[in-house]
């Protein structure tokens, strides 16, 4: 305990400070500008039960936060003193709570007040405010005691001392009244005047009790036989009512009076206690209304809580109860409808109002309350509400209590409690509080509902899809699978649940494949793709598989979802496709060789004629009888080089005429287009066309099938080379141009000068079949596009006039 003299020239009085942190003592003792005296106490002298004698002198105390219980400590205080000023240190949040603590509180006096400790710079000023109040209250009680054991002594013909003692009582700030012995009042002090409303010439001689309602009079009366004798009564509160609008309060102590020479009578110290009346009113009104609200809540928690009852029956109890509580005929449940209320559920007199049944929302209360987040209350219609006032069922509507409900965020109806008389007292707040509870609590339900027909709904969907469904853990333990699961993997549930994935593993696939599959779906990617899985019984099927993430309410990752269906038919399909495919392309490829015939003899006859010219002469120089080596050396190497020459030209023809299985793999793409121009070059010099290629400067790489690529290519020069058969030979260029595109994809393009294509026949040239050429097969153009599009590219006509044509087709980089 530390006591704190706060003086301001003189000392004005004495605060008593326990349990506060030192630093804030330091920040409130300094503003007080007086002289500190310390007397620290420990724990165990804080926790005793008795309130140290220093508290008795005290003119306030300061209790802080190191108080095991702070308002117990002000309590006992109290006990001793209801007027010494008491003040609480607490934090902000807890000044409210600290408020109604202290409200509920019958054994705390007015004077006790939390002060919250984000507002220590006022304390200050509040506290020197108490001691000053504190200090001048015992000074007024003091004189007025000291008077009155004097006041029996003097002799009232002394004109010094009545001029004093008049003085004196009218600077009192509580009233004095002396009255003789059978109440007529002798003397009053000009506050005694304010708070009985009248005038001393007035109420001299009249009784004291004229000033008290009748039912005072017996009591007051009592009070005032008192003997000096006996042991001073403890004050006694009256109502006073004259001469008021409005009734007061006031806290009367009594005393024995001697006057005029032994004639007894008494003095009566009045004080006006008419907001501290107030105040204990309304804190045992708020008590019984927290009860009040306890027993609703009870009852509340009764019905809902009992789980034998429906949803259905657990609404109606609570309309039922609610209007016995709120003594009201009408409990509604509505749903908005349009511009209608349908009525779900309803408690009404002789059940006039039926469920299903509709009212109009223009004409209820409820088009206010469902634009309102809180309760609506109305206690008097014809002075809240101007025109008509609504009716339900017949019955004029005086008094409503509503509140919306809301379901997943939109409003769903109402539930209102109605009735046709004026209420006498407002709707209390804990009343309105209960009811938001009530609306919460159906709005949570009707939500429940939907959610729980929704997840029906759902698991009906997917124990019934006719695709499999398999729901895992993060670590790829399986939690659920549908029926569709067990028909496709041979499979019981009971089989699978708890293991892993990786039953279905047929081996195909390597590790490296399945790391990177489990890497992607735990970043949150969603894994789409054909997986060769392997069933109870050994065989193994195609599955189309998507797996998916599954996310909590923070964004992490919990499950997942795998979905698949069975393709091994489309896959067995697609690859008899695949084959007819090769086998289409390898034929246009012998096609496109025997159309190359001639060029390709032109090539072939030139290193056959140079080996033989070559080894002519090496057999001439070989019979000379003078040998020289050097020219016999240079000859076989000339034909060593043209033989050289002529294989790979035969290669490169049965490399391009093979058939073989498609293989992708990363390839330059002017590489495919260099090997290309070589094996057309002898068409090119037999047509005197002028081929041009890129310079390569920007050379990416594709994974494509070369070989199928350069078949597309030798099939769009040949139709250039066709269509500028007619154009003069110095005319006669063909360029092939590489050129990036969107999507990170190249483009090729085969620019000639020909004749161009009709636009008639535009929308046929990709037909299979469809050819202009008179020994033409028609399969060119139709395959190219086929292999294009297996390389996930695009092939089309980008340009046509009579002066050329452009061929496009885009290949998508590594």
């Amino acid at each position: 305990m530390v006591a704190v003299s706060a003086h301001r020239d003189p000392c004005i009085g004495t605060v008593v400070v326990m349990g506060v942190e030192p630093t804030t003592f330091q920040r409130v003792a300094a503003r007080l500008d007086g002289v500190l005296r310390w007397d620290e106490w420990g724990d165990e002298e804080l926790s005793r039960t008795t309130v140290p004698e220093g508290l008795l002198q005290s003119d306030a105390v300061l209790l802080g936060s190191a108080l095991s219980d702070p308002v117990a400590m002000a309590q006992r205080v109290c006990r001793v003193d209801k007027t010494i000023p008491v003040v609480i240190l607490v934090g902000a949040e807890r000044v409210a709570q600290l408020q109604r603590t202290i409200m509920f509180s019958p054994s705390l006096g007015s004077e006790v007040k939390p002060w919250s400790l984000s507002e220590l710079d006022e304390l200050p000023g509040a506290l020197r405010r108490a001691v000053e109040r504190r200090q001048q209250r015992s000074s007024y009680l003091h004189t007025i005691q000291s008077a009155q054991l004097h006041l029996g002594k003097l002799s009232l013909f002394q004109p010094e001392v009545t001029h004093y003692l008049d003085r004196l009582l009218d600077r009192l700030p509580v009233g004095v009244l002396t009255v003789d012995n059978r109440g007529a009042i002798l003397s009053m002090s000009r506050r005694a005047e304010a708070i009985l409303g009248t005038a001393e010439p007035e109420s001299l001689g009249v009784s004291v009790a004229s000033f008290f309602p009748s039912f005072e009079h017996d009591r007051l009366m009592g009070c005032l036989s008192v003997d000096a004798r006996t042991e001073p009564r403890p004050p006694l509160v009256f109502e006073v009512t004259a001469d008021r609008c409005k009734p007061c309060h006031v806290e009367a102590t009594v005393a024995p009076l001697a006057y005029h020479a032994g004639q007894r009578g008494a003095m009566l110290i009045l004080q006006d206690v008419t907001e501290r009346v107030h105040a204990e009113r309304e804190r045992t009104r708020a008590e019984l209304d927290l009860r009040s609200h306890v027993k609703v809540l009870n009852a509340f928690l009764q019905i809902t809580s009992a789980q034998e009852s429906t949803f259905e029956a657990k609404v109606h109890q609570l309309l039922e109860f609610v209007c016995s509580q709120l003594n009201l005929p009408f409990g509604l449940l509505t749903q908005v409808d349009g511009e209608t209320l349908r009525i779900v559920d309803a408690v009404s007199p002789d059940n006039v109002v039926e469920p299903r049944s509709a009212i109009a929302l223009s004409c209820s209360y409820c088009e206010s309350t469902l634009r309102l987040e809180d309760p609506l209350s109305i206690e008097f219609a014809d002075a809240s509400k101007a025109g008509d006032v609504p009716h339900i069922a017949g019955w004029r509507i005086e008094s409503y209590l509503g509140a919306r409900i809301v379901v997943r965020g939109e409003v769903f109806g109402t539930i209102v409690f109605a009735g046709d008389a004026s209420r006498e007292v407002p709707f209390t707040s804990s009343e309105r509080e209960t009811l938001k509870l009530m609306a919460q609590w159906i709005g949570g339900q009707l939500e429940r509902q939907r959610n729980e027909a929704r997840m029906r709904i759902l698991s009906s969907a997917l124990e019934q899809a006719a695709d499999s469904v398999a729901i895992t853990d993060r670590e790829g333990s399986i939690l659920h699978v549908n029926p569709a699961y067990e028909r496709l993997t041979g499979y019981s549930k009971d089989e699978v649940i708890g293991r892993k994935m990786s039953i279905l593993r047929s081996g195909v696939h390597d590790e490296a494949f399945y790391r990177e599959l489990w890497s992607g779906i735990k970043r949150g990617e969603v894994f789409r793709g054909v997986l060769i899985n392997r069933r109870r019984d050994g065989n193994t099927y195609h599955e189309d598989k998507t797996i998916t993430s599954l996310r909590d309410a923070a964004g992490e990752i919990t499950h997942f979802v795998s979905t698949g269906h069975d393709v091994s038919e489309r896959c067995r399909a697609e690859e008899s496709a695949r084959r007819h495919q090769a086998e289409m392309a390898h034929v246009a490829r012998l096609s496109t060789l025997g159309e190359m015939t001639s060029g390709l003899a032109h090539e072939l006859t030139q290193p056959l004629c140079a080996i033989t010219t070559y080894a002519q002469t090496c057999l001439r120089i070989a019979n000379d009888d003078r040998i020289d080596p050097e020219r016999l050396r240079y000859g076989l190497q000339q034909v060593i080089k043209q033989a050289e020459l002529g294989g790979a030209i035969f290669m490169r023809l049965r490399k391009f005429g093979r058939k073989s299985e498609t293989v992708f793999r990363p390839t330059a793409v002017h590489d495919v287009i260099r090997e290309a121009a070589s094996l057309i070059s002898a068409d090119l010099a037999q047509s005197e066309v002028t081929l041009k290629l890129d310079d390569g400067s920007w050379c990416p790489k594709v994974r494509v099938d070369p070989i199928q690529i350069e078949q597309v290519i030798l099939n769009l020069v040949r139709n250039s080379l066709d269509a500028m058969s007619v154009v003069n030979p110095p005319d006669r260029k063909l360029i092939i141009q590489v050129a990036p595109a969107e999507a990170e994809q190249v483009k090729v393009s085969i620019i000639d000068q020909g004749r161009g294509c009709p636009p008639e026949l535009e929308e046929k040239l990709f037909q299979p079949f469809f050819t202009t050429k008179p020994n033409g097969l028609g399969i060119g153009l139709s395959i190219s596009q086929t292999i294009i599009e297996a390389h996930s590219g695009r092939l089309w006509l980008e340009a046509n006039s009579s002066k050329g044509a452009t061929f496009s087709f885009t290949l998508p980089m590594c």
